[in-house]
């Protein structure tokens, strides 16, 4: 059986800044396109203003509605670059499979490795903390689609495994949008079947 994980690095471009600028980690961010303009989307933002209820692609004036104290940032791509360049390296060591999926995700197939998928993820995980000051979720499963899935399920920094005997358990009782690929008109078209 084939042994997939997929490695989702947490609030990727958020991240990167706040190691650029530590003092961003201790205030509600959001990476953006062009923040002096205040127009475009929140790219990313940090667990702070997440929490504030900052979302990802929403407008800037939407997310300065929800949180009027969110500093503003702009990208910085060749920066996220290396980030991403470091992190596929140290996925070479683990595998010659991998198939990035953007900058911060990619998936693995270590089906051949020798070590089981859990083991595997959380090295990966240690690595990036250790080596690049970088959060990572990992999804361990047998197939793209439930490792995609298990990296979603709990963020930031965790392993999630999603097995032959625990999917129907892990799955089922999920929303149809929490499938890859399944955006609002085809959850629209899913549920009308029924």
């Amino acid at each position: 059986m084939r042994t997939i994980l997929h490695s989702d690095l947490n609030n990727f471009y958020a991240s990167v800044e706040c190691l650029k600028n530590p003092a961003l980690k201790n205030v509600p961010m959001a990476v953006c396109g062009d923040p002096a303009a205040r127009h475009g989307i929140i790219l990313s933002k940090n667990e702070l203003a997440k929490a504030a209820g900052v979302k990802t692609a929403e407008a800037i004036w939407q997310a300065r509605e929800k949180c009027p104290e969110l500093v503003l940032v702009g990208t910085d791509f060749p920066a996220y670059l290396r980030y991403a360049e470091n992190m596929r390296r140290i996925y070479a060591d683990f595998s010659d499979r991998v198939e990035p999926f953007g900058l911060d995700e990619a998936w693995l197939d270590v089906s051949n490795v020798g070590a089981d998928g859990q083991t595997i993820a959380d090295e990966i995980r240690t690595r990036a903390k250790r080596e690049l000051g970088l959060t990572v979720s990992v999804g361990v499963s047998f197939n793209k689609v439930f490792a995609k899935l298990a990296s979603d399920l709990k963020k930031p920094d965790a392993t999630t495994c999603v097995t032959v005997e625990n999917f129907r358990n892990t799955v089922w009782p999920l929303p149809v949008r929490a499938l890859l690929y399944v955006g609002p008109a085809t959850e629209r078209r899913l549920l009308a079947r029924n």
